[in-house]
């Protein structure tokens, strides 16, 4: 067990945490999860404060450090990305946590730090400064595996390791192909939740496939750029547009049961159990839900059914039928 789980588990907590190192996916979700644990969920809003980088204000920052929690017994300042702060900005960090109160916890997020700095050397006395280096292929593996098992998916081992042996050792990319081949596994095989090695070819060897779930995302995130790219990829495949416009259905209705179902104040386990999906794909269907409001994703269907229309009836091209609508679908917020 690492310093940071026995802390959250014990519930005691250091007043200072440095989380630094190449490897960032395990390196931030532990900044996560440290900062969900040490605030009770309800009262987060009065007393998290988080700062990123060159947007940061020292003052402000400052100010955070210092100012008592509200109806809790602690708050909790995050600083994201320390390596854009100048060494005086940071020597003034490490003033603040000198006379801090004790009733304040900061965490600090780093890709790299000089150990001999006056902040290193101040976390290291009042807290702690925990390395998160790059892993080997075989301890990637590992990972892969218990992550893969916290999610509630079933991969066969050769599926593992060929992830691993073709996306590296980089974790963030990892997840992703999880994800996706799950995605992908999941349309193949209807209930079925195990992903095997051919699932996972399929989604990171540049396929049709994969190329459908990012278009899908692009469009739960609003980003028009990225949904035109993965569109033109697509048409290049020769994908079926029939097939494409169903999986943008799907990934609308999903975006709008989650909307629904976290205005009734559901947990994103209930959301997940609602919609048939696992947690970490309700997760990312909540976050979407927030770039939509109701009228927009009734609007979305209407749309729909217009290039499915124009799809079988038209004589216009397919490309251009599916370009409008996802151009329509990520146009900016319009209520």
């Amino acid at each position: 067990m690492d310093v940071i789980t026995s802390d959250i588990r014990r519930g005691q907590y250091k007043s200072a945490y440095l989380l630094y190192g190449e490897e960032s996916f395990l390196r931030d979700e532990r900044a996560r999860e440290l900062a969900d644990a040490v605030v009770d969920k309800d009262l987060q809003d009065f007393n998290r404060t988080e700062f990123h980088g060159s947007e940061a204000d020292i003052s402000s920052i400052g100010s955070a450090i210092m100012a008592p929690p509200v109806i809790s017994e602690r708050r909790v300042v995050v600083i994201w990305d320390l390596d854009e702060f100048s060494e005086d900005n940071r020597k003034s960090i490490a003033r603040a946590l000198v006379r801090m109160p004790d009733t304040t916890v900061v965490v600090i997020v780093a890709s790299t730090i000089d150990q001999r700095t006056t902040l290193f050397k101040t976390v290291s006395k009042q807290g702690r400064a925990v390395l998160f280096r790059r892993l080997y292929p075989n301890q990637a593996l590992g990972w892969l595996s218990g992550y893969t098992r916290s999610k509630g998916i079933i991969m066969d081992r050769a599926a593992l390791e060929y992830l691993v042996t073709v996306l590296g050792t980089d974790l963030s990319q990892l997840a992703a192909g999880v994800e996706k081949a799950y995605d992908y596994a999941g349309i193949a095989l209807g209930k079925e939740k195990k992903i095997t090695l051919e699932h996972v070819r399929a989604v990171v060897l540049g396929t049709p496939e994969f190329g459908i779930f990012d278009l899908v995302d692009a469009i739960g995130e609003r980003n028009a750029e990225k949904a035109m790219s993965s569109l033109r990829q697509l048409m290049i495949f020769q994908e079926a547009p029939l097939r494409i416009l169903y999986l943008i259905a799907r990934q609308v209705r999903l975006i709008l049961k989650a909307k629904v179902l976290k205005g009734r104040k559901m947990s994103s386990r209930q959301i997940a159990r609602a919609l048939g999906v696992q947690e970490f794909v309700a997760g990312k269907c909540i976050a979407q839900a927030d770039n939509f409001c109701l009228e927009e994703l009734e609007d979305a269907f209407s749309a729909m059914v217009q290039a499915d229309i124009g799809l079988k009836t038209s004589g216009s091209p397919d490309h251009v039928i599916l370009e409008r609508l996802a151009l329509r679908l990520c146009d900016g917020p319009r209520c």
